[in-house]
């Protein structure tokens, strides 16, 4: 099943029993919360939201309890890992409900999201079985753009398919490797909508916000150097420098992603939490996610070594032959090639 097949039946009270979410888009899972939310008359009793690792009588509990003056009642799992390195952590729930997902409930519906793409392995195929396996995907270029044109029609605009076409191709969203995702694409529409003062949305609107955009170019430089992807890496930094975006910039940006991945690592290594991580650094669980998953690639001395590299390129600033194009081109090299 897929997101669009989801929704359907779930708009049409069509849903039972037990649903695995295999989604690559944060937005498109919350979008169905919030459907499940708007759904229930009485929130406190049939609306269970449970997030992390609990235990197995906590899971149980929630669907074995009948609902309150209403034929339904939905239970979200959430903010759990499922992926192939991760789900051991989970093995004594997961045991548990595949026991009970054959004859699961009538009234209950459990809808499970994996931060990670869940592994294929005995809970998948039980859900595969006796539930329903749900695969939410990155939309291509058509899906993007009729998700596009419909968020402007439903707040009350117009907009010309070439300028919805320019949108999306603005964007790095449909670029395979890119980790832009849909709040950030929703975010700039958002934007446009609200500085557009007509109903029929004009040129100069999209092109005063789009303008803006190209730090999302930045952010997938940033993404692609900690991924240690030399290739993208060094085609998104051309494609920036094309665009007569100031190189000292893009210098800075680099800067301030090196010291946070040094200081999610080191914190992390050191053993405290996400929540005083986030606010140590001062960033938000997205980016800290993003953040943990790049540490990975480095160890503390690679990323000390790059921060006194950057040190260096700042102090050779001052001196007439300083070329900062070429050196963020050497250094992006000397990143992502280990050397």
């Amino acid at each position: 099943m897929n997101y669009k097949e989801f929704m359907i039946n779930l708009i049409n009270d069509k849903v039972s029993g037990v649903y695995l979410f295999d989604s690559k888009e944060e937005f498109l899972n919350d979008t169905i919360i919030e459907e499940v939310r708007s759904k229930i008359s009485i929130v406190d009793f049939n609306l269970v939201e449970i997030k992390g690792s609990k235990d197995i009588e906590t899971i149980k509990n929630s669907y074995e309890t009948y609902p309150v003056m209403e034929d339904k009642k939905y239970i979200i799992w959430r903010n759990i890992d499922l992926s192939k390195n991760s789900i051991k952590e989970y093995d004594s729930i997961l045991n548990g409900l595949i026991k009970d997902i054959k004859n699961f409930p009538s009234y209950a519906i459990l809808l499970i999201f994996s931060d990670n793409s869940p592994f294929k392995g005995k809970f998948y195929k039980a859900i595969d079985k006796y539930g329903t396996i749900v695969k939410i995907d990155r939309l291509d270029q058509r899906e993007l753009e009729s998700f596009i044109g419909k968020r402007f029609i439903r707040n009350g605009k117009k907009i010309q398919r070439s300028l919805v076409t320019e949108i999306v191709e603005r964007f790095s969203y449909i670029n395979k490797q890119s980790d832009l995702d849909l709040y950030e694409v929703v975010n700039t529409v958002d934007k446009i909508i609200a500085n557009s003062s007509e109903e029929i949305v004009k040129r100069e609107d999209v092109s005063s916000q789009l303008d803006e955009i190209l730090n999302l170019n930045i952010f997938n430089l940033t993404d692609a150097i900690s991924k240690k992807n030399s290739l993208e890496a060094s085609k998104v930094y051309l494609q920036i420098l094309r665009s007569n975006e100031d190189p000292f910039m893009i210098y800075h940006m680099i800067i301030r992603q090196v010291r946070n991945l040094i200081g999610v690592k080191s914190l992390y290594i050191n053993g405290f939490n996400d929540s005083f991580i986030m606010k140590n650094i001062g960033i938000g669980s997205f980016e800290l996610k993003k953040l943990k998953s790049f540490s990975k690639n480095f160890s503390l001395n690679e990323l000390f070594d790059i921060h006194s590299r950057l040190f260096d390129m700042e102090y050779r600033q001052k001196s007439s032959d300083f070329n900062m194009e070429m050196e963020i081109l050497l250094l992006i090299n000397m990143i992502t090639n280990n050397i």
